[in-house]
């Protein structure tokens, strides 16, 4: 964007190290689905996938149709799966496109297979089965006939059986092994059913690092790839590196005699003589108006505390304690060289996955490979 003086910067060989950490814990066990759905986490789905491909994902994971057609769009065609429910009008598109599709109910798959076959090409299925989170899916005692059902289509493909986590990131991982428990003896009944031939896939970031027995044919990490935190409550085995910096330029500094309020609702007094700044972004661009008086943002001399109410396209920081930093300083307001995302989810009460999928579209994504050396 022209004169943008906000912008996202994305480290790509942060990426592909965090893939390529998650490549070695698999060993020669799992297969990597990354998952780059909601535009690779706000990171931007085309470069993050093509940077996950190269550093050994085998296939990539979205949630929309629409999704899985731009990345087809980008020249992508490695393997895509579709994890979300997918409609009639979007199975027709994702067989156009070559896209494989969870179904979540034997009527889900079938209309996939007569759209797909309606285009002339193959349904590429996976059959989703809900072992506890409760959100969609069949029941595990409905598995094997709808995999048989499945299995049976002329033009479908069950290329997959999968299930999804509730808790694999809590300490106490009672839940996450009766899940995959109830996973494990569905897929058994499965085969009992003369059905064979298909990935089995159920861990996300937190399972796939923490429970090596859930990576099963494939995993599906998400979160890690991006360097941010899987769990609250288990430390990851390696060091995680953080893709995103959210970084404005400092537009105009004045200073508010003691006294003075500042910002929307008058919400900070100026306790002395103080040095404000403005800085060109708000909650538009993904900066939480929680943050409000609470947050701070980093400075090549330390951090600056933010005052006021945060306006839609603006705030305001205190750069009284920071008297090397002006009009044109550069502010990170999370990431390397400012707050760690996790450091603003803590705040915020919600979790790191949230913090960088909000920043806006109208924040310009910048990519490097410069940051650390390729291993």
């Amino acid at each position: 964007m022209i004169d943008r003086q906000a912008w996202a910067e994305i480290d790509l060989s942060a990426i592909r190290k965090n893939v390529r950490n998650l490549v070695a814990l698999a060993g020669n066990g799992a297969g990597i689905c990354a998952v780059v759905k909601a535009d690779g986490y706000g990171h931007g789905a085309g470069p993050v996938a093509r940077a996950c491909l190269d550093s050994g994902a085998s296939s990539l994971a979205v949630a929309l149709v629409d999704e899985g057609v731009a990345l087809r769009r980008s020249g992508i065609v490695e393997p895509i799966l579709v994890l979300g429910y997918t409609g009639e009008e979007g199975a027709g598109r994702a067989a156009a496109w070559g896209l494989s599709v969870v179904a979540v109910s034997e009527d889900n798959a079938r209309y996939i297979a007569s759209e797909a076959k309606l285009r002339g090409k193959p349904a590429r299925i996976h059959l989703k089965i809900d072992t506890g989170m409760s959100r969609l899916g069949l029941s595990p005692e409905e598995a094997a006939a709808a995999a048989a059902e499945i299995y049976a289509m002329p033009g479908a493909i069950l290329e997959g059986v999968c299930s999804h986590f509730a808790d694999s990131d809590a300490a106490d991982g009672a839940f996450a092994t009766l899940q995959l428990s109830r996973f494990n003896e569905a897929v058994a009944a499965i085969e009992r059913a003369g059905v064979r031939g298909f990935a089995r896939h159920m861990a996300n970031s937190a399972a796939f690092i923490h429970m090596p027995e859930a990576r099963l044919d494939m995993a599906r990490p998400g979160i890690a790839i991006y360097g941010l935190r899987a769990s609250t409550q288990r430390a990851c085995p390696f060091e995680p590196v953080p893709a995103m910096a959210l970084k404005a330029r400092v537009v105009q500094v004045r200073t508010v005699p003691a006294g003075e309020t500042v910002g929307y609702g008058r919400t900070f007094r100026a306790a002395r003589d103080s040095r404000i700044a403005t800085l060109p972004l708000g909650y538009a661009d993904g900066v939480s108006r929680a943050l409000s008086n609470r947050g701070s943002v980093g400075f090549g001399s330390g951090r600056a505390p933010m005052v006021g109410t945060i306006c839609m396209d603006q705030l305001m920081v205190d750069l009284t304690d920071l008297p090397e930093e002006g009009p044109g300083s550069v502010a990170t307001i999370f990431g390397p060289g400012g707050p760690p995302v996790s450091e603003l989810a803590d705040l915020l009460g919600t979790i790191d996955y949230e913090v960088v999928c909000d920043v806006s579209g109208r924040i310009p994504r910048i990519y490097s490979d410069s940051r650390m050396e390729e291993d």
